[in-house]
């Protein structure tokens, strides 16, 4: 009888056991299940442009901590005509652009080059600064905007390219070194006394950079760009470096050279 009872006991004990054991797996298989959903990214909303023979543009406001900018896009006729994702130019541009009239930001860089040529495989984002600001305090305004236009556009996250002339030269060097996880390469032109970071982002020293600076420019000194390509460099990082000779600060024809825009397409966050 003793030895019934105890048999007993023994499997009541076990069975309890088996019963809380279950419930702590799965308790911890919901918990990871709410992880992995947590971690994936949004849904999409992708927005439809109408088939056209000519670019399209596109205009927005995005507004975060009490910033606001005002942003323009422009589509080529090719993309309203394809399903496929394309690569973006996120365009800063310089101090003379600033304000509220977003036909400014057309008036050289990439934006213009997009409106002179049908077949350009690029999206261009061009955000306008205020009056008075500068690009290197709007990171995170900057950030939110390229986090916006993805979820909107067929956008292939792995080529979005970053570059700016003057003020924005100067962006481009902040941004990139503050979010480099967004992209594939940078081209800062004429930077206004780029801000040498005190510790250096992995994503940012193996970055393809393609820096230029005018061999004269009286506005921003070549000795200001020359100092962090230079401390980039000694850091392992190996940007590129062209010294227009005998050209100031107004460089930005360089953007109306196909080469650039060939150098930014060879390059993607897969195979940096």
């Amino acid at each position: 009888m003793k030895k019934n009872l105890g048999i007993i006991i023994f499997l009541v004990i076990v069975i309890v056991s088996c019963y809380f054991i279950q419930k702590v797996f799965d308790t911890n298989e919901k918990k990871n299940g709410k992880a992995e959903l947590s971690s994936t990214p949004a849904s999409r909303i992708i927005e439809t442009i109408e088939p056209s023979n000519t670019f399209v543009e596109k205009r927005g406001t995005i507004t975060q901590n009490n910033q606001t900018i005002h942003y323009l896009l422009i589509f080529s006729s090719e993309y309203t005509k394809t399903t496929n994702q394309w690569p973006m130019i996120l365009f800063l541009h310089g101090s003379s652009l600033r304000g509220q009239n977003l036909e400014l930001v057309k008036e050289y860089g990439p934006t213009w080059f997009a409106e002179q040529r049908n077949d350009f495989p690029f999206i261009v984002l061009a955000p306008q600064c205020p009056e008075n600001e500068n690009w290197e305090n709007k990171p995170d305004i900057l950030a939110a905007l390229l986090d916006e236009v993805l979820k909107k556009y067929r956008i292939d996250q792995d080529r979005i390219y970053l570059t700016g002339t003057s003020i924005g030269g100067r962006g481009t060097w902040s941004l990139a070194c503050q979010h480099p996880e967004y992209f594939a390469a940078i081209a800062p032109i004429a930077a206004v006394n780029p801000i040498i970071p005190t510790t250096w982002n992995k994503q940012m020293i193996s970055m393809p950079i393609w820096a230029f600076h005018g061999e004269k420019d009286t506005i921003a000194p070549l000795k200001n760009d020359e100092a962090i390509i230079g401390a980039l460099r000694n850091q392992g990082g190996s940007p590129r470096f062209t010294i227009l000779p005998n050209q100031g600060h107004n460089i930005a024809g360089v953007y109306k050279n196909p080469e650039l825009y060939d150098w930014f397409i060879s390059h993607s966050r897969l195979n940096k």
